[in-house]
């Protein structure tokens, strides 16, 4: 077989044909989802819902592959209401929750499947440098400066199982997956929205009291007269994480096949982008903005220098907008918007924590030169504070986490992961200019430097599965013999096309 039919084959043969199509396929993923649910709530504890849960989605995984992945985005994204809805089963796995085992254990299983269907074949840069971290990673849950192998055991459940959905996207996801999927996230992010809105303003359920008050979830205050909302997730900056990309998807399925209910489609988008601002996480404001920049450029096939011209002008907007949006309302709608246009239009300034970050981030790469073979996986992730009494602790973002964790050798694999992540997704979406391609470039500038982070649950995986999926997508379009793409591969560098002519960046061709 040549390349190009192995190309193909690994992308669109494999499993083509084991689950239904169009309205069926959404028919299975919304009863698998609530039968999924339904589990949960009548096992009781968390301990019972594993039990029970777990044989289940192994079966459905190895017999239909899809939609498992077409189901997981629901888990997920549900998974802290769940948790929430069902007492707690026991203090036995890293985290204290077994029913955080159920999503890793279909990743592994879905992973292994791709693998046996071709899924390191036909090997870019990109996957090789994936595929490289992903050594280190395993590697260093090894390393004895973390403490226990415990520490390092949890650790790869946050760092590298995510990672694994790279591999899972480059042989189990096609076109209409891809699609499904990011319909899927919009969908999602509307009703984690409604509900986050509910949070703020009509106050928190009984299930989610209880849930602050036995975790002692503390951070939540904004002021005196607010709180940040949490949505049906496990914490503030995966409900916030989740409405960036959710935004993001929405923003993307505008185009004239993909939208959505019609004007319905513009009030989803409305109350996704409401929630996210009065969700207060500046962070995700900041971020989003500028992936919608990115966004723009891509749709308008710019070269790289309008690609940083949108997304920072995207950015400078913003701060204009929240510096004469001004603050001083009263009440919870007035302490959200105020705490986020302090933060926002004066990103240095004392009311932001901008400066916080930065200054750990900085201190996370030089321990990756100090200490060039790290502290150990797990040093950065919560099973550090279970499982180990170091005073290691994370950075909140992957520069500094990947020194810490890894050392030198972390961060200059890290270094070449962003280049080819950004390279590949937005070569992507400017050849392609259709929803999946601006989900891909959106959803990883709007998550930017938190692709490592496992707390983040329902999005970490979904950022690698997207990567792996336009990296292979990509590779098949640069082995196809159609002629004049917009974009040469990820191997061969921008290549941009003007009327009458055909010009390599960097060269004079």
């Amino acid at each position: 077989m040549s390349q190009v039919s192995s190309v193909r084959a690994a992308g669109t043969a494999e499993g083509a044909v084991e689950s239904p199509r169009g309205p069926s396929a959404w028919l299975l993923v919304a009863l698998a989802s609530a039968g999924c649910i339904a589990i949960a709530l009548v096992s009781g504890t968390h301990l019972g819902l594993v039990l029970v849960v777990i044989p289940i989605v192994i079966a459905m995984t190895w017999q239909s592959p899809r939609t498992m992945i077409a189901v997981m985005p629901v888990w997920m994204a549900l998974l802290g209401l769940v948790r929430r809805l069902t007492p707690g089963g026991g203090n036995i796995t890293f985290s204290g929750d077994p029913v955080l085992l159920i999503g890793p254990v279909v990743i592994i299983l879905l992973f292994i499947i791709a693998m046996s269907r071709g899924a390191s074949q036909n090997r870019t840069r990109f996957a090789t440098v994936v595929g490289s971290l992903s050594i280190i990673a395993l590697l260093e849950a090894f390393n004895p400066k973390q403490g226990t192998l415990l520490t390092g055991l949890g650790g790869l459940l946050f760092i590298l199982v995510p990672m694994l959905a790279f591999w899972i996207g480059r042989a189990l996801v096609d076109d209409e997956l891809a699609l499904q999927l990011v319909k899927t996230v919009a969908i999602l992010s509307l009703i984690a929205s409604v509900y986050g809105l509910i949070q703020q303003f009509h106050g928190l359920p009984s299930w989610d009291q209880r849930w602050i008050s036995t975790k002692g979830y503390s951070a939540l205050a904004v002021g005196q007269a607010a709180i940040h909302a949490f949505g049906t997730f496990s914490s503030a900056q995966e409900y916030a994480a989740f409405l960036s990309i959710g935004l993001v998807a929405w923003l993307a399925l505008l185009g004239k096949s993909t939208r959505m209910l019609g004007p319905l489609h513009v009030v989803a988008t409305a109350t996704v982008a409401t929630a996210l601002w009065f969700e207060s996480e500046r962070t995700a404001v900041f971020l989003t903005v500028l992936a919608i920049g990115v966004m723009f450029a891509a749709r308008l096939r710019l070269r790289p220098i309008g690609v940083i011209a949108g997304g920072v002008g995207a950015v400078f907007l913003l701060i204009f907008v929240a510096g004469h949006f001004g603050a001083g309302a009263s009440g919870t709608a007035g302490a959200l918007s105020n705490h986020v246009v302090k933060g926002v239009s004066g990103p240095f300034s004392a009311g932001s924590s901008l400066p916080g970050h930065i200054r750990a981030t900085k201190l996370g790469i030089r321990q990756g030169i100090v200490n060039p073979f790290g502290h150990g996986t797990g040093t950065v992730t919560i099973a550090s504070n279970r499982y180990s009494h170091s005073r290691t602790v994370g950075t909140e973002f992957d520069p500094g986490n990947m020194g810490i964790a890894f050392g030198i050798f972390g961060l200059i694999f890290y270094v070449l992961l962003v280049w080819y992540a950004i390279k590949t997704t937005y070569i992507a979406a400017v050849r392609r200019r259709d929803a999946v391609g601006l989900f891909g470039i959106g959803m990883l500038m709007a998550t930017l430097f938190q692709w490592t982070n496992g707390d983040l649950y329902s999005v970490c995986w979904l950022i690698w599965l997207f990567l792996g999926y336009l990296d292979m997508a990509l590779l098949r379009g640069a082995a196809s013999p159609e002629p004049e793409p917009v974009l040469a591969s990820p191997e061969a560098g921008f290549t941009w096309r003007r009327p009458g002519e055909v010009r390599r960046q960097g060269t004079g061709e």
